[in-house]
């Protein structure tokens, strides 16, 4: 599969893989927002509740399509894991600091 996102990735090229990113970020915003508002209703029918394994299905499509936009970005930019991982240990680290302090 990595093999196939590299090729679509070169195709596409950082700029335009960029502005897809952006885009499917927004849906997953939106999708995230409906499934909000949708978990928000007290006395669900049946009806909702189907809608409600919809929006979570949707959520999941989104962050597939990010996951796929994403890793061509890090590809493009030659963005390693490593790379990723000191950032992501300094995120973790700041925010359960800040949770202590709650």
């Amino acid at each position: 599969m990595q093999d196939k996102l590299k090729i679509i990735a070169e195709h596409y090229g950082i700029e335009n893989q960029s502005i897809q990113l952006m885009e499917e970020m927004a849906e997953l915003t939106i999708a995230l927002n409906k499934y909000r508002r949708s978990s928000k209703i007290e006395h669900q029918t049946i009806s909702e509740s189907i809608d409600e394994q919809f929006i979570v299905e949707q959520i999941k499509e989104e962050i597939a399509d990010i996951e796929i936009v994403l890793y061509q970005i890090k590809y493009l930019l030659n963005c390693s894991d490593d790379d990723l991982a000191i950032w992501k240990e300094r995120k973790i680290e700041r925010q359960l600091e800040r949770i202590a302090k709650e």
